[in-house]
């Protein structure tokens, strides 16, 4: 079973090599799920639901994972639709190539999580949202 790295850890091994990610588009009609982060990096800002791949862990697994941990939903199937890369900006544990999946069937009850309690569905997306998630869903 894949398992999180210590803090410690994580912060020195991906402050030398990019993270592999996964973002989550949930559609429904009320237009597309996004999550307000309670941490850094993007505190206070909007985002998709995401998180990093564990080693060893198949992607819908992690796909599956991410989506019950940050959303409290889960899902038929995903769909990859596409990749986004967040530059370091200055920030070495910003650099990650994320894989972004369309979640197929989704079901259960929201909750937020400690990283973003509060979620909504947007037809216009806000303001204060990741850019790199904002541009990616402009051009979809």
């Amino acid at each position: 079973m894949p398992k999180y790295l210590p803090p410690e850890e994580f912060k020195s091994i991906y402050s030398r090599v990019p993270r592999l990610c996964i973002d989550l588009i949930v559609d429904s009609d009320d237009g597309v799920l996004l999550t307000k982060r309670e941490i850094d990096p993007g505190k206070g800002f909007w985002h998709l639901p995401g998180g990093t791949v564990l080693l060893g862990e198949p992607l819908e697994d992690a796909a599956r994972r991410i989506l019950e941990n940050e959303t409290g939903l889960t899902a038929r199937g995903f769909e990859l639709i596409g990749t986004l890369e967040f530059p370091d900006e200055g920030n070495p544990f910003r650099h990650a190539v994320s894989l972004v999946f369309q979640v197929i069937g989704k079901r259960g009850k929201m909750r937020g999580s400690d990283q973003a309690r509060e979620m909504a569905f947007f037809n216009e997306l806000p303001e204060l949202m990741i850019s790199e998630h904002r541009e990616f869903l402009e051009e979809e």
